[in-house]
This record gives C-alpha cells, sequence and structure tokens, in this order.
C-alpha cells in the first residue's frame, strides 16, 4: 500500500506540474528573443549564435530547476525581398521533468515607415518526460524504490507559433503567441498533459544621452495565459558599446514585485557575455539563495563591404 501511494503522489505532482505549464521566464528575454518570437528571426542583419545557462532557485532541497537555450538566427533575402530564419532549442530539467523544444523559424520583413515589420511564423517538437529514478527514499524503502524507478513516461507533439516584431533604429515591439495547438501530450494510459496557449509582449527603446558614450536602454516583457500574468521590467546602461549593467525587478500576476535583478555583461569583438543574478522578494527567499543566469552570443556580420579587397597601388607610387 505504501508503494502505491508513493507512486499515486509522483503522478500528482506530474499533473500538477501540467497545469502550471508555461514558456521558461529568463532574465535575459532582451537577448534572446528568437527564443519567444520567431518574428525576431533575421532581425540584426547578422548571423548571430546565443547560448543560456539558468540556475534556478539554488539552496533548495531536491533537485532544483535546471535550463539550457540555444537560439541561433540569419536574414537573407530572394530577390528583392527580405527574410529571416531561425532555430531554438530548449532543454530543461524541473525536479523529476525533463522538457525538450526543438523549433524551426521563418520570418518575411516588409519596410514600413521608418522601421521594419516582421511576421513570423514557427513549426517545432516538444517532448516532456517524467522520470523518477532521481527521487531516493533511503536503505528502509527499498521495495518502494524499486518501484519508483519504473515510473517513466514520455510524450512528444508538435508546437506551432505566430509573431509580430516592429523595430526602428531606436525602439522595437513585439507580439507573440505560442503553442497555438494546445496539444495534449499523453504520457501513459491514465496521465495526459494538457499544454495551454500562451502570449508575451516585449517591448524596448534605445535613448542616446548627452553623453555620445552612454546609452538608456529600457525594456519590458510581459508573459499571459488563462492562469497566470507575469512581467519583467529593466534598465540597463551601455558604455561605449561594450559594457552594460543595470536593474530589473519581476511582478507576478498578484501585482507583486517577487524578485530584483542585476545584470552585468561586455561584448568583445564578435563575442557578447552577460550575467545576471536573480534575488527573490517572495516566500522563496526563505529557502532560496537566487538563482544565476550565465549567457554568451556570438555574431557573424553578413554585410561585409568590399573594403580594400579590389584596392590596387598604382606603380607609379611604388
Amino acid at each position: 500500500m505504501k508503494r502505491c501511494w508513493i507512486i499515486i503522489m509522483l503522478c500528482s505532482i506530474c499533473v500538477i506540474s501540467a497545469l502550471s505549464q508555461s514558456d521558461s521566464q529568463f532574465n535575459h528575454y532582451f537577448r534572446i528573443m528568437g527564443y519567444y518570437n520567431p518574428a525576431y528571426a533575421g532581425k540584426t542583419g547578422d548571423l548571430n549564435a546565443n547560448a543560456l545557462y539558468r540556475m534556478q532557485w539554488l539552496g533548495m532541497d531536491g533537485n532544483t530547476p535546471r535550463s539550457i537555450v540555444v537560439v541561433g538566427d540569419m536574414p537573407f533575402k530572394i530577390k528583392k525581398t527580405n527574410h529571416g530564419v531561425g532555430l531554438s532549442v530548449l532543454s530543461e530539467k524541473i525536479g523529476l521533468d525533463e522538457d525538450l523544444y526543438i523549433s524551426g523559424q521563418y520570418a518575411y520583413k516588409k519596410k514600413i515607415g521608418k522601421g521594419t515589420l516582421s511576421i513570423g511564423l514557427q513549426l517545432g517538437l516538444m517532448s516532456k518526460s517524467f522520470r523518477a529514478d532521481s527521487l531516493k527514499l533511503g536503505e528502509s524503502n527499498d521495495h518502494a524504490q524499486e518501484d519508483i524507478e519504473q515510473v517513466k513516461m514520455d510524450a512528444k507533439g508538435l508546437d506551432l507559433a505566430l509573431g509580430l516584431f516592429y523595430s526602428t533604429d531606436k525602439y522595437y515591439i513585439g507580439l507573440a503567441s505560442s503553442r497555438i495547438l494546445e496539444p495534449t501530450l499523453k504520457l501513459s494510459e491514465n496521465i495526459e498533459r494538457k499544454v495551454s496557449r500562451g502570449y508575451n509582449l516585449t517591448a524596448g527603446y534605445n535613448i542616446q544621452t548627452r553623453n555620445p558614450l552612454i546609452q538608456l536602454q529600457p525594456s519590458v516583457f510581459v508573459q499571459m495565459s488563462s492562469w497566470m500574468v507575469a512581467g519583467d521590467i529593466t534598465a540597463r546602461v551601455v558604455y561605449n558599446n561594450m559594457f552594460n549593467g543595470g536593474l530589473g525587478t519581476r511582478i507576478s500576476d498578484n501585482g507583486k514585485f517577487n524578485a530584483l535583478i542585476l545584470y552585468l555583461g561586455a561584448s568583445i569583438k564578435k563575442f557578447h557575455v552577460g550575467y545576471a543574478y536573480e534575488y527573490p522578494t517572495s516566500a522563496i527567499s526563505n529557502v532560496s539563495s537566487g538563482s544565476h543566469e550565465f549567457m554568451v552570443t556570438y555574431r557573424i556580420n553578413l554585410n561585409k563591404k568590399d573594403g580594400n579587397k579590389n584596392k590596387h597601388k598604382s606603380i607609379r607610387i611604388l
């Protein structure tokens, strides 16, 4: 009977996590916007590759959440029309849950006014797994441990997302909807996961100060679903297009501030590295010292000018 109750408890946890499923929320949302909005693909005109690693709620007992995100994009042209393609990969482990999202993105771009409007489509595969074999009960529960290690469930489904993104030299605004198909993932004969549709809004502004070396970059990010609304407000300072730092806060659906965020970053040639420390101001602070994020971006300029490629000196001045 004890073993049965343990298995029932694990399955209940699986169902609860299904109800709370949403897009992962990262402090560096402004650096990996392609993860949230497929219309961002090809926005910068460069070939971009971004990698992010997040360790959440350190100090809590058990397996704390770990996330890895890899996002890449590049522009291309067909005759006189502009387009973009991208790739997004998320690997995440939260307790006994393991998620993997792999998606491809396409964006069509049109010049409107002083900016560019981009319409994006994303098609991907989501894989969800429930692994109870990592849960250890102790030597006195050997038989129950054997039963728990047999609880392994997997499910896969298609993911569809749409997005709009408008940007100028000074500001940007984007709106996207993910998990449009709202697939039901069947983990076993008796357990299903209903993945609900989500929405997100992001906007930012680039303010040039009187000092030509200093720029202010405020931004906001809001996530919405049928059961929650949460948002980030961020203010960063960029010095000489090389070093940046700032502060941010996260607001929960009840209107309370539940986290303070510190940002540090630097751009060195083709690389940009960033770090964010998130300190919880909610009850989680009683058991956790906070969350850490590390990210790196590699950028290749695809619009290289001819420069000195075909430049020759005259023999008369040699």
